[in-house]
């Protein structure tokens, strides 16, 4: 187990990255995750990094979770982090906890998430078991002193965003929204830009979560996104609102190489910003300027 702790400025920490105007505690901690196997249950753990603005009382919280590489040296050697984001969110007032999920970089536990044959995908499944991670930091942060748990968001891209959709639909904590940049999976097959695996079958799986989902959810995709592009990303959404899901779309302009890495720019902010802003305050999480 390990515990570092990294008190300071996010200044100091981002400051190639974007500007900040709060200090902030930026710590390493281990989410417990407990899953169960032939032997029976057992407790592992997730690494995470929690951005804290340095400010008293109960703040709102956002899980923030990252893609999914699909190779498996990727896997391993990654952090799961997204500066310019926490940035943003941590100038608003939130703590952020973004966590390794197991089979990603230093966290305990076996890759459980693969949606299988790209033929017959399971995306349902892939995106519950992304939802397992997101619910042990939900549960994680729920705990801490200086977090308010009836103010928790999740926040994800790619294969987080997707994961933070499926955790939202089976959650039996309270989940005030989910925002979702560029949510999806299978997306690039081989590489190959808007080649996907059985997109009719992910169109048809964001139909089934929206059945059982209560909270309200922002979905941001790019012009130029590689992995689900407009046409992909609009028919998810409106399979997901066809079902009772309550979903606002918004496609962006294109940005760098490939938009499906939007929230990896820091000249991507004044893309998205304004629009995540709004959708926070209109569920009471941020208050209103």
């Amino acid at each position: 187990m390990w515990y570092v702790r990294l008190a300071g400025s996010l200044l100091l920490l981002l400051a190639s990255v974007a500007p900040v105007a709060a200090e902030a505690i930026v710590t390493e901690v281990a989410v417990p995750i407990t899953v169960r196997d032939d032997s029976g249950p057992r407790t592992l753990r997730l690494a995470a990094v929690e951005y804290r603005p340095d400010k008293p009382g109960r703040l709102p919280a956002i899980v923030l979770s990252h893609g999914a590489p699909g190779d498996a040296r990727a896997r391993a050697a990654y952090t799961g982090r997204y500066p310019v984001l926490s940035t943003v969110f941590v100038d608003w007032g939130f703590v952020v906890l973004s966590p390794v999920r197991r089979g990603y970089g230093r966290s305990d536990g076996e890759f459980a998430e693969d949606y299988g044959s790209c033929y017959d995908p399971a995306y349902v499944h892939a995106g519950l078991e992304t939802a397992r991670d997101i619910e042990a930091a939900m549960t994680y942060l729920a705990e801490r002193p200086y977090v308010d748990p009836t103010r928790i968001v999740l926040v994800g891209q790619s294969a987080g965003g997707w994961g933070s959709l499926a955790a939202a639909s089976r959650s039996d904590q309270k989940i005030r929204g989910v925002v979702n940049f560029a949510g999806g999976r299978g997306g690039k097959r081989w590489n190959i830009p808007n080649d996907n695996c059985a997109p009719e079958r992910l169109i048809e799986a964001a139909g089934v979560l929206a059945r059982t989902t209560d909270a309200p959810s922002l979905w941001l995709y790019t012009e130029n996104d590689q992995y689900f592009g407009p046409e992909l990303s609009r028919r998810m959404h409106e399979a997901y609102v066809a079902r009772g899901g309550r979903a606002t779309f918004h496609l962006l302009p294109a940005i760098g190489a490939d938009g499906h890495h939007l929230i990896g720019f820091k000249q991507g902010v004044a893309l998205w910003k304004d629009k995540v802003e709004a959708f926070l305050q209109r569920i009471g999480v941020l208050p209103r300027r």
